[in-house]
């Protein structure tokens, strides 16, 4: 897959236009990692958006244990993209992966310049965000559940 391809067929291109895309090829930069190569460190000072174009990355806890799967087409780095803080999580190449990556004020100024493309994008990656939260919801839930399950009725 090359660069294009992969900023194509990611989460973050639906519904823009060929000529907003061409915007995007002209900023998105390629970078691979081998297999145990950190992708985004934790609390590293990045707001660089990026898109796993193929391999798949885990997202790790401070300890290394794997939390989240990152498939090809999905992000990284939203969160600090948005809110402009270190990196909230670690993610870890679990086979070598190409990456597409926007740096941050690049991308931001494009967007700040066309309206209608930062409507789309933001849009889109708020449904991402949305998803992964509801998958967390989800695993706290299972995670309250077993442990009321393992505590009986009667807690001391």
């Amino acid at each position: 897959m090359d660069l294009k391809e992969a900023i194509r067929s990611s989460y973050l291109a639906h519904g823009l236009t060929a000529t907003q895309l061409e915007s995007l090829y002209a900023l998105a930069q390629w970078q691979s990692f081998d297999v145990g190569v950190e992708i985004i460190p934790q609390f590293e000072d990045s707001r660089d958006l990026m898109i796993l174009a193929s391999g798949i990355a885990h997202i790790t806890t401070v300890v290394g244990e794997p939390i989240g799967l990152i498939k090809p087409g999905m992000p990284m780095g939203e969160i600090s993209f948005l809110d402009g803080k270190p990196r909230s999580g670690t993610v870890v190449a679990k086979e070598r992966c190409d990456v597409v990556v926007f740096e941050a004020e690049p991308l931001l100024d494009l967007l700040a310049s066309s309206p209608d493309m930062m409507a789309c994008c933001l849009k889109n990656i708020s449904r991402v965000l949305c998803a992964r939260l509801r998958t967390a919801n989800q695993n706290l839930a299972a995670l309250m559940a077993l442990d009321e399950s393992e505590s009986g009725p009667y807690k001391l």
